[in-house]
């Protein structure tokens, strides 16, 4: 089984300040939580580094090396969520989470949509109401994504998470009936966007959170 690998640093401060500081010197302050383990981990990881394996595989499985400063241990974890800041363009913060290779976890996984609705072509609008399911599997069967087939899809059908096709091993836990996306008749939509820098300013505070 082919895994990628990332070097990770034990750390001490935490905290806004101290966070700040880390990312102003290119690393990213990171957390990595075990279910054998109450006491979770405090790391850094070099932004750079990071950013390969984030844009490489995100539900992959990662040997973590730790370095502990007079020791370095192993571990193997995926990433279970990150957090960035859209207006910088870097990684506020990421969560590792430590896996074995027999025991099942429950993770998100992104919904890959394939062809153009018939309604679209016929003047009806997509709405995408859900972009990620919850599934549980063990580490190996994690799937990069969940691709489904739109393209019968005609005005005012819809496709629901108990509709997409799963591969061996991988259990849904979204409820089944939750739609997933629709086509809507052809009127006008009202869409509500948020200022970018309010969800920056957002993102930052969920970052510190979890270290508090």
């Amino acid at each position: 089984m082919e895994k990628t690998k990332l070097r990770v640093k034990l750390r001490n401060d935490k905290g806004k300040e101290a966070n700040k500081k880390f990312r102003r010197e290119g690393i990213v302050p990171a957390v990595l939580y075990s279910p054998h383990n109450k006491s979770n981990l405090l790391l850094k990881v070099d932004s750079r580094n990071l950013l390969k394996v984030v844009s490489n595989k995100r539900h992959g499985i990662i040997g973590l090396e730790i370095d502990e400063g007079e020791k370095k241990s192993d571990c193997l974890a995926i990433i279970k969520d990150v957090q960035f800041n859209s207006l910088k363009k870097q990684i506020m913060h990421v969560d590792f989470y430590e896996v074995t290779l027999k025991e099942k976890l429950a993770v998100e996984v992104r919904v890959e949509l394939i062809g153009e609705p018939i309604g679209v072509k016929e003047g009806g609008i997509l709405e995408l109401e859900l972009r990620e399911v919850e599934i549980e599997c063990l580490p190996s069967q994690i799937p990069e994504s969940l691709k489904t087939d739109i393209s019968h899809l005609k005005i005012n059908d819809h496709l629901t998470a108990g509709e997409l096709a799963l591969p061996e091993g991988v259990e849904l836990l979204t409820e089944s009936d939750r739609i997933i996306a629709s086509v809507h008749p052809p009127t006008k939509m009202e869409e509500v966007v948020k200022e970018e820098e309010e969800v920056a300013e957002e993102t930052e505070e969920k970052a510190e959170e979890k270290e508090e």
